[in-house]
């Protein structure tokens, strides 16, 4: 009894509402259709993406400005289409700076710098508002260049050579963080890539690092020749306490024991020899080589020692015998 009426308010309400779409059915649709393209034309400035390794300033313009209470991490987010979204590379990057410097006494350095450095994400907002987006080129190129300056015009051209290189890269980092330290901005090392000097200086720089070369060179050979003279000393004088220890202990039997062994150990070499037994001094075999052989075929006289022409002065031996 009760729910009929309720249900016949409900399809009344539903008849009235579709004649009413009837009746402006091409209104709504041309309603749809302008806020589908409003939506479409306005998606970019709604719907932001936070790229890999990047933070998002959002900057409200009715509301307050630069957000600085929170920073958008990466990922998707919707905004209103009249405020916008300031996306920061938050990664290590590197810039590479090539300056110009004046040393101390007049002439022109050219440098070569490697910078890396990355922003602190979660001040990225202080950053927006302080410098901008274009902070690379309004900060960090500035204060390289000063600082390198700054670091490098200490210097004479000669004293770059002499001095670590790592030692004027440090004294360059410490300049340029000193300059930026108010900054979100964290830098991790700056490189010297290069040093190029005038050609005068290089030219001079070469010459005197060479003659210090030949001088070096030099220095090492005296101490080598000096070395080889003591070497030398101490092997002669080995070599006389040899002999006098030898010539102390030398006697008649043993230098005849020696001269024996001696002729035994040539007699069993394979070369053709003439071995005249007995009238060597002291009694030792004479040894010929061959050409003397080929004489004593030919019928000349072998020469003789002193031991045979004292014997034949004395009419003693016979001649000696050949054994080939």
């Amino acid at each position: 009894m009760v729910q009929e009426p309720r249900s016949e308010k409900k399809e009344s309400v539903l008849r009235r509402l579709k004649k009413r779409f009837i009746r402006n059915r091409s209104k709504l649709l041309a309603v749809g259709f302008i806020l589908l393209f409003l939506i479409v034309y306005f998606a970019p400035s709604i719907f932001i993406t936070i790229q890999p390794g990047h933070v998002g300033v959002l900057f409200r313009r009715f509301w307050g400005g630069t957000v600085t209470e929170r920073i958008y991490l990466e990922g998707l987010h919707i905004i209103l289409p009249w405020n916008k979204m300031y996306p920061y590379d938050a990664r290590i990057q590197t810039l590479r700076q090539s300056v110009d410097i004046l040393s101390n006494n007049g002439l022109t350095i050219q440098v070569q710098v490697s910078a890396r450095y990355h922003i602190d994400p979660y001040r990225a907002a202080a950053l927006h508002k302080q410098v901008g987006p274009e902070y690379r080129e309004k900060v960090i190129v500035p204060s390289t260049i000063s600082s390198v300056r700054e670091v490098i015009g200490n210097y004479r051209p000669e004293e770059l050579y002499t001095t670590a290189r790592h030692l004027i890269q440090d004294d360059i980092l410490v300049e340029q963080i000193e300059e930026t330290g108010r900054l979100p901005i964290i830098y991790d090392t700056l490189i010297v890539e290069n040093i190029k000097l005038p050609e005068l200086i290089n030219d001079a720089i070469e010459s005197k690092l060479k003659q210090q070369q030949e001088y070096l060179a030099y220095e090492f050979k005296l101490s080598r020749e000096r070395e080889e003279a003591k070497r030398r000393q101490i092997e002669a004088e080995g070599i006389r306490t040899y002999q006098n220890i030898v010539s102390e202990r030398l006697n008649g039997q043993l230098l005849n024991w020696l001269g024996i062994k001696a002729t035994v150990e040539l007699a069993k070499s394979p070369n053709s020899k003439i071995i005249v037994i007995g009238s060597g001094k002291d009694g030792l075999p004479i040894i010929l080589n061959a050409s003397e052989a080929a004489n004593l075929q030919l019928g000349e006289t072998p020469p003789q020692t002193d031991s045979m022409e004292a014997e034949n002065g004395a009419g003693g031996a016979a001649p000696p015998g050949r054994v080939q």
